[in-house]
């Protein structure tokens, strides 16, 4: 799987150089600095372009979909189920998929 993404590469080194400049590079050595500072600033361009298309995806997404990836959301962020939880969420999953089902085949069969 290739991707065609883009990054702004500037950006990326800038952020890295911001890393090093407050880190202790006397203590741990600039190449160990520098390794640390550039994998965090890929990793944060990664993650605000994942975050940006999972709020695309949520724009374009049905208001019934969202409620149920909310309530979703909401069940699982507890620290205890009981009983009616774990059938609450099974409910809740097939609805989902009932949903995105529903909204594919509403796509196919528009074009």
């Amino acid at each position: 799987m290739t991707h065609s993404a883009t990054y702004d590469r500037k950006a990326i080194m800038n952020a890295a150089w911001e890393i090093v400049r407050k880190a202790n590079v006397a203590l741990y050595g600039f190449r160990t600095i520098m390794r640390r500072a550039l994998k965090a600033a890929w990793a944060n361009a990664k993650h605000e372009r994942a975050m940006r298309a999972r709020q695309e995806k949520q724009k374009q997404a049905s208001p019934a979909e969202l409620r149920i990836r909310n309530e979703i959301a909401i069940l699982e962020s507890k620290t205890h189920w009981e009983q009616p939880d774990y059938a609450r969420i099974g409910v809740l999953r097939a609805a989902l998929r009932a949903v995105l089902t529903q909204s594919d085949d509403h796509l196919t069969h528009r074009g």
